[in-house]
């Protein structure tokens, strides 16, 4: 054993503390203070029920005695020793209701009592020799209740055999020439080594189920605090998108309306024009038919933008390198605010997924549209690459940040949620990280396809 091992087993045998049951289940030094707390709880209870359970048999085999045992002199020593036991033991439940501090001493005063007074009244019957000295051997077992530190677990054990011995020979000095004394003996210091064996394999299988039960515990607690987060995000998004595509579909009813209806009736009143001017002023209608195409040209403009709101088409035709330009060229002619694009391996954007380039690019809109309404910046700096195994979208502002466990920036939006709906629906990733005062950093990570990595 080298002496990093003999520091650990010395570590162990004064503490019970093993480093690799700490190490596997994580715990901390407050979890000690809980194992005792819990285990000074259950030592009291069962000690209680230990001194109780003793009491019972006592009393309920003593009128047997009588018949079981009508042998010379073991009447009145059993009588005696019964009595005392259940006088000892109704005294002992009493006094584990004293102060917390006083606890321990009255556990180990019941243990050492009880296992002299059983060896006082056996070593009244009979000797080594006889049948009788080995009853005393399930009493050394009375420790193995209540969990101990390693070397207390030898010491009390020890103790609780020179209690016996010194009960059991002390009072009867005629049975140390019993021809069976040291063979006697031996089998309890054998006996003693059993308990003190089976006591250290409890200790550390008591410790060792506490510890990983407290971690389980945990687990189940992180794991249903996500499960609701999740869900509340899922309720939110589910109510977003119910109001996102009224708020759509209002927005395309209110387009059409004012811009193409506009247009319409202008078109249709010029028409009318024309006609009256062409039916009593024959004549040229260049001005009429002028205004006619400006009219149309008005509309397609309207139209072409409308679209291009629902879905642009430089990302089907171009691809994601190029929609991303466009996004981040029209966010930078906007007042006040900077915004570049950084793009590494672009010669492989085109080849990405229909799904993936999707959304990319609605994740940078709502980024953008974010920074733009909410943020509050003077320049955004948008990196969008290819990594060998994912395409990773970063969108970094000087803005006045925000606090990212809330649900949604502030002003609403699709926020945190739906653009992590979008990454998690092609088994992406996406975190925030942001400050009050230092910006916002928005990194969204998407995995590939072979065909794409290669």
């Amino acid at each position: 054993m080298n002496l990093p091992d003999l520091r650990l087993a010395l570590t162990w045998a004064r503490t019970g503390v093993d480093p690799a049951v700490l190490a596997e289940s994580g715990a901390s030094m407050a979890d000690l203070d809980s194992f005792q707390h819990f285990n000074y709880t259950v030592g009291i209870r069962a000690g209680r029920w230990l001194a109780l359970a003793l009491m019972g048999f006592n009393l309920l085999f003593w009128p047997t005695d009588a018949w079981l045992l009508d042998l010379p002199g073991v009447q009145p020593a059993l009588w005696q020793g019964r009595a005392l036991a259940t006088l000892f033991g109704v005294a002992m439940v009493a006094a584990s209701y004293v102060p917390p501090r006083f606890v321990p001493s009255v556990a180990w005063t019941g243990a050492v009592g009880v296992c002299a007074i059983v060896a006082l009244t056996l070593g009244r019957i009979g000797g080594p020799g006889t049948a009788w000295f080995h009853f005393i051997y399930p009493f050394l077992f009375v420790g193995l209740i209540a969990w101990q530190f390693p070397l207390q677990r030898v010491w009390s054990t020890v103790v609780l055999a020179c209690a016996v011995l010194v009960a059991y020979f002390a009072p009867n000095p005629q049975h140390l020439h019993d021809p069976m004394a040291g063979s006697s003996v031996a089998h309890l210091g054998f006996i003693v080594m059993l308990s003190i064996g089976i006591g250290l394999f409890l200790d550390r299988s008591r410790l060792r189920l506490f510890l990983f039960g407290l971690q389980q515990a945990r687990r189940s607690d992180d794991l249903a605090a996500r499960v609701a987060e999740q869900t509340a995000e899922i309720q939110a998004l589910l109510h977003h998108v119910e109001s996102a595509r009224e708020e759509e579909r209002a927005f395309i009813a209110r387009e059409l309306h004012d811009e193409m209806g506009q247009v319409f009736t202008g078109m249709r009143l010029m028409l009318k024009v024309a006609r009256t001017r062409l039916e009593t002023t024959p004549g040229p209608l260049a001005e009429e038919l002028g205004q006619i195409a400006e009219m149309l040209s008005h509309g397609s403009t309207t139209l072409r933008e409308l679209l291009t709101r629902l879905r642009p088409r430089v990302l089907d035709d171009l691809g994601l390198g190029a929609a991303a330009e466009w996004l981040v060229r029209r966010t930078d002619q906007l007042p006040g605010l900077r915004c570049t694009l950084h793009v590494e391996g672009d010669q492989r954007l085109e080849a990405l997924p229909t799904e993936v380039a999707t959304v990319a690019f609605r994740v940078l809109q709502e980024a953008l549209t974010n920074v733009v309404r909410h943020a509050g910046a003077t320049e955004a700096v948008v990196t969008l690459r290819l990594d060998p195994a994912a395409l990773v979208l970063i969108v970094q502002d000087d803005g006045a940040g925000f606090e990212p466990s809330a649900a949604r920036p502030p002003g609403g939006g699709m926020g945190l949620p739906g653009m992590r709906e979008r990454a998690r629906a092609v088994g992406g990733d996406l975190t925030l990280r942001s400050t009050r005062g230092e910006g916002t950093r928005l990194r969204l990570s998407l995995p590939l396809r072979e065909e794409v990595r290669a």
